[in-house]
């Protein structure tokens, strides 16, 4: 599709700053911009183009847009950096004056409000340059080049044609501008799912999922980004749609959720989409298992009804605020004389991974012992069993979920949006035990091997002193080793293992 975005050519200057509203996008291996006012739309990119009686460097050939045929430009022959075309590529459509031109485009990575004085000019000797501008994102501090579509679209030998993408009325809804959004349109399975582009931090291509301690139904894995793995959830496991095939991922949005990021599993990237104020359409709470994570439903031509996610509450939701929580770094550490060493380093080398957390006050804790981590369930079955806060269901288990401080003797913790569960397989059983927050997955990189530690010492208040100091990944501090297999034995005391009664007991407790 899709929706024009012609509008915003009014719509590009934000009102509350001066400040410029670009789209970023990622092509022929650059981090680029494009002013909203040059900016129609962006659609999927099909296998095979049509040919066109032109030849220019990077010129791919066209593709049908509703009554256009629209030629498609790779800008990487004209820079000359080489690189394959993949399956999940865009074209994003380009205009200056009355002429549009598609560019090949590997992702869409959003909405950028800029402040004029923050672009910096871009000249050279004879001119011939792509790119009118640089500027650095105000968030990230990524470095952007604003491409010139005037330049662009006046390359030798590239063919451009008319601009019948605009709407016919540029004015609805009290005035261009009134209320518009910009929406990324996505497709997750069966469903059209839709987000106000301003939430989007970026989308990855094809992520290749691993298999981690966070695997789960809701989180199938995890996915390199920005040297940190990073946990994947798969949102209509979240919004209770249902499940995404594993075999129908085939994109991924990144959610910057300020302590560290998620990335929701989707089949493809679809559009960006501007819609007015009275097109996102509320919808019955009763008929959607989490009204709280949509804000409504729109239909955008070509693709129909898609429900709209409040970017908002997502980025509020406690389940991605756990997930965010346990962003591990994969590269050096640039913030300390020596690197910091990778839990997937930590294993090639025979070191242990500990995961970090804290309980009011930060411990270690032998990643081997926590089987999953989960967010704060929404509801429990409560009891008056001293630290015990409650029974939740998980995998046709019924599992305890127990306040850690509470049972080794610190002050009771109160509920946060960071608030998660470790669970913890002892003896067959699943115990849950609640943490303030995570902090990282890191390798062991010192423990005192003459330390000795009072393994008789079973008084649950005694835990952290008995418990070894450790060091990991770049850490300078020494943190209490706990375990928390232990911890889970001291609360459930002792197995009874019954002695089977010999034949001729059994026969006189028969008889």
């Amino acid at each position: 599709m899709t929706t024009s975005l012609e509008d915003l050519r009014a719509a590009s200057v934000d009102d509350a700053g001066g400040d410029v509203v670009h789209g970023l996008l990622r092509l022929a291996g650059m981090d680029v911009a494009l002013p909203l006012s040059a900016l129609r739309e962006v659609v999927p990119c099909p296998a095979e183009l049509a040919g066109l009686p032109a030849v220019a460097p990077g010129l791919l050939g066209a593709i049908e847009l509703r009554r256009l045929v629209l030629p498609v430009l790779d800008l990487q022959a004209v820079t000359g950096r080489g690189q394959e075309r993949r399956p999940d590529q865009v074209v994003v459509v380009v205009a200056s004056g009355d002429r549009v031109l598609g560019l090949l485009a590997d992702q869409v990575q959003g909405i950028c409000p800029v402040a004029a004085d923050s672009l910096v000019a871009a000249h050279a000797h004879g001119g011939g340059l792509l790119f009118s501008h640089t500027f650095r994102h105000p968030d990230t501090g990524r470095a952007y080049s604003v491409l010139d579509a005037a330049a662009v679209l006046a390359l030798p030998g590239v063919p451009t044609v008319s601009d019948v993408t605009r709407a016919p009325a540029a004015v609805r809804d009290g005035g261009p501008a009134a209320g518009r959004r910009t929406l990324t349109v996505l497709r997750c399975g069966e469903y059209r799912l839709a987000i106000d582009a301003e939430h989007v931090h970026t989308t990855i291509p094809t992520p290749d999922l691993r298999s981690s301690v966070l695997t789960s139904r809701m989180c199938p894995g995890t996915v390199e980004y920005d040297d940190r793995e990073v946990p994947v959830v798969d949102p209509l496991v979240l919004l209770g749609l249902g499940e995404l095939a594993r075999a129908d991922t085939g994109a991924g949005l990144v959610l910057d959720l300020g302590h560290g990021y998620v990335v929701l599993a989707l089949s493809e990237l679809l559009e960006l989409a501007h819609v007015g104020p009275g097109d996102v359409l509320p919808t019955p709470s009763f008929a959607l298992p989490r009204p709280d994570l949509l804000g409504g439903m729109v239909q955008v031509e070509g693709f129909g009804d898609c429900l709209v996610l409040d970017g908002e509450m997502l980025l509020a939701d406690p389940q991605l605020s756990g997930f965010a929580s346990v962003n591990t770094a994969l590269a050096s550490s640039s913030t300390g004389d020596e690197p910091t060493t990778s839990a997937a380093t930590a294993a090639a080398s025979g070191a242990p991974a500990y995961l970090t957390y804290s309980i009011g006050l930060d411990v270690a804790t032998p990643l081997e012992q926590v089987s999953e981590i989960l967010p704060f369930p929404g509801t429990l079955t409560r009891t008056s069993v001293h630290g015990l806060l409650g029974l939740v269901t998980h995998r046709r288990s019924v599992v305890p979920v127990l306040c850690l401080a509470t049972l080794i003797g610190l002050p009771s913790r109160t509920l946060t949006a960071e608030t998660c569960l470790l669970l913890v397989d002892v003896d067959g059983e699943q115990v849950a035990f609640s943490v303030d927050a995570l902090r990282s997955i890191e390798p062991l990189t010192w423990t005192d091997p003459d330390q000795v530690r009072d393994r008789g010492a079973d008084q649950l208040e005694r835990v952290l002193q008995t418990s070894p100091l450790v060091q990991v990944g770049g850490e300078t501090r020494l943190l209490p080793g706990l375990d928390l297999q232990r911890v889970a034995r001291a609360v459930r005391g002792p197995v009874v293992v019954p002695v089977p009664l010999s034949p001729v007991t059994a026969e006189l407790v028969a008889g």
